[in-house]
């Protein structure tokens, strides 16, 4: 998150007739919006409201963990979700001094073995058009149907260590062993939501190809501090069931905290969970527990290390060195500093070129090592990132794998933070991508571009707008708009108390205090809406509709066609007609909803997908799609005020 920087965006409202808004980005850049393809219009006010996390404590071994819906028992215990004893999806878990449940596979005591889940859903885009058709680039994504199934991910410590709740964490390992599965798409059932709104045409174009989304799309960022508050580890049932669900979501560490953190070398780790204050000192035992955690969740990480020229005594190069030895494999690339675009670190890239390349050449040396960058804020996309890319591309070749870009729609204590911010996509971001994809293409950039961190307002989000349901419907026109526009993908960020400062954050996706998991926040529930979808190639799509805030999005899956329909408009809603453009079979869909209904302000613990919660466990015990009208070409689907629905088309 950005304390000390923002970004601002101007929002574009896209109705009958031109309405220009102004928000205010931190970092100083306006931009002006006209009546474009990029959303329909209309106004919103944001509601207030307080998103109250259900948590609980922790206590060593054989204590309880209570959080939104279950009471995990360390030593020697089971798994208790939404009322019931549950060994979750995927088996139990064996550990030297105890049996607590976990989701997603089995992990066998003093190194064990962890099993892995897997299978990530994609989707596509398209923008609705005001009063009129406009044609924007939408999506389809190849993917399997039903229950998703991904083998492996067992992992083989060397050794581990028992923590207090009778949880091994081994130090390294290997894949191999034992499957889980995440829930299917089931059997649809009559039902589902009905009304009057306001009527759509959505025509996919199968042909099209317009993007590509990977089972690493969807992914989250974390500040640096969070390597060491035992939370990033292998034995973080909670955390690693919610990753899981999402398939193998890409981690990105590094943010503020990044260059404010130092590498202390050889060191033990943290016996348990834990808060405030956070340690800046990383040691061999914060990185083994983090391998530990990627291990089991089958996920890449791009990991951030301080910048010299703004910390005096960094050791980048050694921590790189023992984090490559330790787990190549799950290291995506390297990425230097945070947001080196701002003051502190000297000026302009031509003036920090050179240091920044000396500082590059150290940590390439560990072998398999790549890099990432620059990470810079909004604002500075042009002036900054693309001759970044043009000089570290030609410097580097391959090994510089990944442009990275932040953006934040607005300043938290900005004007521009509200919850009508979040309805439209703007101008600035979508010119953004489209320079960051003429970069990334321009200088050859093996993985393109991806948007390295992002959320709804800088400075941790505003209460009563981050932390709800709008923010899991702007999370997905965002993820579909970057695919839509050449992205590989997109980190949301999140935090602690204590973390980057003492600014609560509003704005997580899953929740966490003292290291636990306490809450899946709205913004989850976008990500896993988003993954429902589909995984592979986005075509295009074409939007006709009055409606006010309505977009959709087309995946062409593995033996079906995934149809994101996302409606931002709180008192209308809208019938949509979606041609398929050859003969439909069946379809079914489910809904992102929250109570009350038609609230784009309902908070966590009122949102559901699929008629469920998920739980802080990362249980989501969900209900069977709904079956919905099918003629000739075409499937009707009926989307309410403030909701989205993942309509899978065979």
């Amino acid at each position: 998150m950005r304390n000390r920087s923002r970004s601002s965006i101007i929002p574009v409202y896209g109705f009958t007739g031109a309405m220009l808004l102004a928000a205010a980005l931190a970092s100083g850049c306006n931009g002006s919006g006209t009546t474009t393809a990029t959303g329909s219009g209309g106004n919103t006010t944001g509601g207030g409201g307080t998103s109250t996390s259900a948590g609980g404590t922790t206590t060593g071994a054989g204590g309880t963990t209570t959080s939104a819906g279950g009471t995990t028992t360390s030593a020697g215990g089971t798994t208790s979700n939404a009322g019931g004893t549950s060994a979750s999806a995927g088996g139990t878990t064996s550990n030297a001094g105890g049996t607590p449940a976990r989701t997603g596979g089995a992990t066998t005591g003093a190194g064990g073995a962890t099993a892995g889940t897997g299978g990530t859903t994609g989707a596509g885009g398209t923008t609705t058009g005001s009063g009129g058709t406009t044609t924007v680039e939408g999506g389809t994504t190849a993917g399997s149907g039903g229950t998703t199934t991904r083998t492996g991910g067992a992992t083989t410590g060397s050794g581990g260590a028992t923590t207090a709740g009778g949880i091994t964490s081994g130090t390294g390992g290997s894949a191999g062993g034992s499957t889980g599965t995440t829930p299917g798409w089931a059997t649809p059932v009559t039902g589902g939501p009905t009304g009057t709104g306001t009527t759509a045409t959505v025509t996919v174009d199968p042909n099209t190809t317009v993007g590509t989304i990977g089972a690493d799309f969807a992914g989250f960022s974390y500040e640096k501090s969070h390597i060491t508050n035992g939370s990033l580890t292998g034995s973080n049932a909670s955390l690693i069931a919610l990753y899981k669900l999402l398939g193998s979501p890409m981690l990105r560490l590094g943010a503020n905290d990044v260059d404010v953190c130092t590498w202390g070398g050889t060191g033990a780790a943290p016996t348990g969970p834990s808060g405030q204050p956070f340690s800046h000192t990383v040691t061999t035992g914060n990185v083994d527990q983090l391998c530990s955690f990627l291990a089991a969740t089958g996920t890449k990480i791009i990991y951030g290390v301080n910048y010299p020229k703004f910390t005096t005594s960094p050791g980048s190069a050694a921590e790189a060195a023992y984090v490559m030895g330790k787990c190549p494999s799950s290291i995506f690339a390297f990425e230097i500093g945070n947001e080196i675009d701002k003051s502190q670190y000297g000026g302009p890239w031509s003036s920090q070129q050179t240091q920044y390349e000396s500082d590059a050449t150290a940590l390439l040396a560990a072998p398999g090592a790549m890099l990432a960058g620059p990470g810079s804020t909004g604002g500075s996309y042009s002036s900054f990132s693309v001759p970044f890319a043009a000089s570290e591309s030609t410097k580097w070749g391959s090994k510089y794998t990944l442009l990275t870009q932040h953006f934040y729609v607005a300043g938290a204590s900005s004007s521009g933070a509200t919850a009508a911010a979040l309805q439209t996509t703007s101008s600035t971001f979508l010119s953004l991508c489209s320079t960051m994809d003429t970069a990334a293409k321009n200088d050859k950039i093996p993985n393109g571009y991806r948007l390295g961190e992002t959320n709804t307002f800088s400075g941790h989000g505003l209460q009563g707008v981050s932390d709800t349901l709008i923010a899991g419907l702007w999370a997905i026109d965002q993820m579909f708009v970057i695919a839509k526009n050449g992205g590989t993908g997109i980190n949301f960020h999140n935090g602690e108390t204590g973390m980057d400062g003492t600014v609560p954050f509003y704005y997580e996706a899953i929740k966490e205090t003292n290291g636990v998991v306490v809450q899946v926040q709205p913004e989850y529930y976008g990500m896993l809406l988003f993954t429902q979808a589909g995984t592979g190639p986005m075509v295009s799509t074409t939007v006709t509709t009055t409606a006010q805030y309505f977009t959709a999005y087309a995946i062409k899956a593995n033996g079906f066609t995934g149809v994101v329909l996302n409606n931002k408009n709180a008192t209308s809603g809208v019938t949509a007609t979606v041609n398929l453009g050859s003969a439909v079979g069946s379809a079914s869909a489910i809904y992102l909803q929250g109570t009350p209904a038609g609230s784009l302000t309902a908070a966590a613990g009122s949102v559901t997908l699929a008629g469920a919660m998920v739980t802080a466990a990362g249980a989501w015990n969900r209900n069977p799609p709904y079956i919905q009208t099918t003629s000739g070409n075409s499937v009707s689907v009926y989307v309410p005020p403030a909701s989205a629905a993942v309509v899978r088309v065979q």
